[in-house]
């Protein structure tokens, strides 16, 4: 039974805890209202617009798969394969996690000016864990006799509501500038401030000494009283009204541009910039430092185990290795996006594109990301398209979008990696992307009926 837990917490680790948000297919639909929020100078070609419900999730986890760990026996039994798993990760392994929910947003142009009002619920997830951390949880603090090793991990897990207002101006023909302020108001966060656990196992009856300086900060999330009382209580899709003015609040800003040459069209934006929220309210902090001693324990073995020495083992842990607690605001903050693209209409029809995104936060964790892709209005109601991307030195990602519009009413449908879907449990990553919006008030020229075939 606590192999079992010690599993769960090695897949968690690496898999289902999952900050980057690279939406390569979306961005290169410069006309529909989901591209905005890649780039406030994308606007559809109408007087009004309204967005109704929506939702973005992007995950991506590094080195290992669901069949790295899981395979099905022939008897029809599911069998694990933990040692397996491990020797396919890095020294150091990740998981990015993103979620937008969007409720409602509205947009009015004015001749050369545009106004944006958004509001949407947020999810980010980073989780940056050393291979040794599912070695000491699954296979024991044994094999590294005589060394030091380190293995705390960095989490950051932050929901949020964000309320947008944002500005577009055509200042000449063919060239738009425009930018969106940003309120964030906090849900939700765990965050590790310090991340330094180093064990040293020595040789003589597995005297443990743990080299200490760790620190987890909570608002509204984490609970801690011992070893058998940690209580995560995060559920970010939380709408209440005590949420959204729950007193922990910050700011963040967009940026963007619109150039129009002919058949050509760039464009580039810069997201998030100085994103940081105050956690003020409902804080805990957590904090574990110095040198602690303690003899007799191989860590697989007595707490994996299944034993009677099971509980005087966790009894004397506890003990030592006890974390200070306080209630110190903290800050947190956000991710920051950037996006570069272009698209050249080669027929009426049919549309090429390039894009490139890349990311910069306070942990120097920088993702890169290339598409090439290609657009085709399929009917008068339906243009679907492609895009090849290169994400995370992978080069299997190959994504499909469809936009299907009725009257005013358009229904986005986009993914970067269909694999995914076709082949989930050999897949690294998952992304896709449902937007629904209303457009009224467009050009007669936007009306007419054109199509591929």
């Amino acid at each position: 039974m606590k192999r079992t837990i010690g599993l769960v917490l090695l897949f968690l680790s690496g898999i289902a805890v999952v900050s980057a948000q690279q939406e390569l297919g979306t961005s290169l639909i410069f006309d529909n209202w989901s591209a905005n929020r890649l780039n406030p100078a994308l606007w559809p070609e109408g007087k009004i617009v309204v967005g109704g419900p929506g939702i973005y999730n992007n995950l991506l986890v590094t080195n290992i798969t669901y069949n790295d760990l899981f395979s099905t026996s022939a008897e029809g039994k599911t069998v694990l394969h933990v040692n397996q798993a491990i020797a396919l990760l890095d020294d150091q392994n990740q998981v990015h996690e993103s979620m937008d929910i969007e409720s409602l947003s509205l947009g009015l142009r004015f001749g050369k000016v545009a106004l944006s009002l958004s509001h949407a619920v947020r999810f980010n997830a980073f989780l940056d864990y050393p291979k040794t951390l599912p070695q000491l949880i699954w296979q024991g603090n044994a094999q590294f006799i005589g060394q030091e090793v380190g293995f705390g991990p960095n989490v950051q897990l932050n929901s949020f509501n964000e309320l947008s207002l944002g500005l577009a101006y055509e200042i000449t023909k063919g060239l738009t500038l425009a930018g969106k302020v940003k309120y964030l108001n906090g849900i939700a966060s765990v965050s590790t401030e310090r991340t330094d656990l180093r064990l040293y196992t020595s040789d003589d009856a597995y005297q443990l000494t743990l080299n200490a300086d760790y620190r987890v900060n909570s608002a509204g999330a984490l609970d801690y009283d011992g070893f058998s009382e940690l209580t995560l209580d995060y559920d970010f899709g939380r709408f209440k009204t005590e949420n959204f003015l729950s007193g922990n609040s910050g700011f963040a800003y967009d940026l963007g541009a619109k150039l129009e040459l002919g058949r050509l069209t760039v464009a580039a934006s810069a997201l998030d910039l100085g994103g940081r929220i105050d956690w003020e309210k409902k804080v805990k902090n957590y904090t574990l430092n110095g040198v602690y001693d303690f003899e007799g324990l191989d860590v697989a073995q007595n707490i994996l185990d299944d034993n009677a020495e099971l509980g005087s083992a966790l009894d004397s842990l506890k003990a030592i290795y006890q974390p200070e607690e306080t209630s110190a605001a903290y800050s947190t903050q956000l991710l920051n996006r950037y996006y570069a693209s272009a698209t050249y209409d080669l027929t009426e029809q049919v549309t090429l594109g390039l894009t490139a995104y890349t990311d910069h936060d306070i942990h120097n964790d920088n993702q890169l990301a290339i598409g090439l892709g290609a657009r085709f209005e399929l009917l008068s109601w339906l243009d679907a398209g492609a895009v090849y991307g290169i994400r995370q030195k992978r080069y299997d990602n190959l994504g499909l979008n469809a936009r299907f519009t009725l009257g005013p009413v358009e229904l986005l449908t986009a993914t970067d990696n269909i694999l995914t879907v076709i082949q989930p449990k050999k897949s690294h990553s998952a992304n896709f992307r449902i937007g629904l919006s209303a457009v009224f008030g467009r050009a007669k020229a936007e009306n007419s009926t054109r199509s591929f075939f």
